[in-house]
């Protein structure tokens, strides 16, 4: 089994750095994140070690397990904050609607081929999602779905399709949103109109991301985090405690790492010669890319709070398991020969 380096290594330094900033902000919780990181890169090896075309052949039994996974949290899970989207399993919770985003984007890439297959697939794993609720992560599959879905048609017809989106924007926002989720648009607009209630998230984590200026403030001194006024601030706004005690340069640092990652996802998608692999790496990036931007955006207050984390940095066993997978499959594209014919 060989590794592309060029893949793995951007990952490891921002793991590494989600640890650096969890030991200092949630010293308690980084043993359970060297565990989980432990684990992710278990499973990174096994699945980079594995022919992507087996999934491929098996990609209708994996989306019906891949389903049938996302609904087991309605029947065997644990109702947390008016949600059920996770299973407990001893002291630590699975979330099941992480853990499938590769597979379900394996499986959706195996259907591109045929339009009408390709989204009767996608909208029952979906609608399950955004009813548990999780609107954020219904929104990261729907952004690496889109991106297979698109590439089928022409530019006229992508167009045409954004036109139909932002024409469901209004029914979608009336009619499907939950009245928290409501709320997290209208702080969006205006935090300030609520400021010790909704407002409170974002305006916390704005004061924490420009407070760390240019060196930041250093590895336990963050107000903000160290303090706990921030709330969430080991998973969703990871990246607000990493700005204030790391400053410019820490998030500098971050956004390269990111580029090299994506730069080396869309460079292995460009060797394939086979179209739906070539797809699966692009939808791959464009999941990635939507929830890292999402998630350093809503940081910044120029995005509404989704629950989305930050990939390789937040601080959770089922995100890292998932993203070791992803990875694992990339590396596995990368480095097989017999994907490439």
């Amino acid at each position: 089994m060989k590794i592309d380096w060029w893949l793995a290594l951007p990952a490891l330094f921002l793991a590494l750095i989600g640890l650096l900033v969890l030991r200092s902000i949630t010293p308690d919780l980084f043993a359970n994140q060297l565990l989980f990181a432990a684990v992710s890169t278990a499973f990174f090896l096994i699945f980079s070690s594995l022919d992507y075309q087996i999934l491929k052949s098996l990609h209708l039994p994996i989306l019906v397990i891949s389903i049938l996974f996302i609904l087991s949290p309605y029947l065997l899970g644990t109702h947390t904050r008016g949600a059920k989207r996770w299973l407990q399993i001893g002291q630590y919770t699975l979330q099941p609607s992480e853990i499938v985003k590769p597979f379900l984007l394996s499986s959706f890439s195996a259907l591109s081929p045929s339009s009408l297959f390709l989204v009767l697939s996608f909208v029952p794993p979906w609608l399950i999602i955004f009813f548990q609720p999780d609107l954020g992560t219904s929104l990261v599959i729907f952004s690496g779905w889109s991106v297979i879905f698109l590439s089928r048609f022409s530019v006229k017809s992508v167009l045409s399709f954004f036109v139909i989106v932002a024409t469901l924007i209004v029914p979608v926002y009336a009619f499907l949103l939950r009245p928290y989720q409501k709320d997290r648009l209208r702080t969006f607009i205006d935090p300030y109109h609520d400021p010790l209630g909704q407002g409170y998230h974002v305006i916390q984590s704005q004061i924490a991301v420009g407070s760390g200026q240019f060196l930041g403030r250093g590895l336990g001194h963050g107000t903000q985090s160290q303090l706990r006024f921030l709330p969430e601030r080991h998973t969703d706004f990871i990246f607000a405690s990493l700005s204030e005690e790391l400053g410019f340069v820490g998030v500098a640092s971050v956004f390269v790492l990111f580029a090299f990652l994506f730069w080396r996802i869309y460079h292995v998608s460009q060797r394939q010669t086979n179209p739906v692999i070539s797809v699966f790496c692009l939808s791959s990036l464009s999941l990635l890319a939507f929830q890292s931007f999402i998630n350093i955006a809503m940081n910044m207050g120029i995005a509404p709070i989704t629950g989305i984390t930050l990939p390789f940095l937040s601080y959770g066993g089922s995100s890292l398991v998932s993203l070791g997978i992803h990875l694992g499959i990339l590396n596995s594209i990368s480095q097989n020969t017999s994907a490439r014919v």
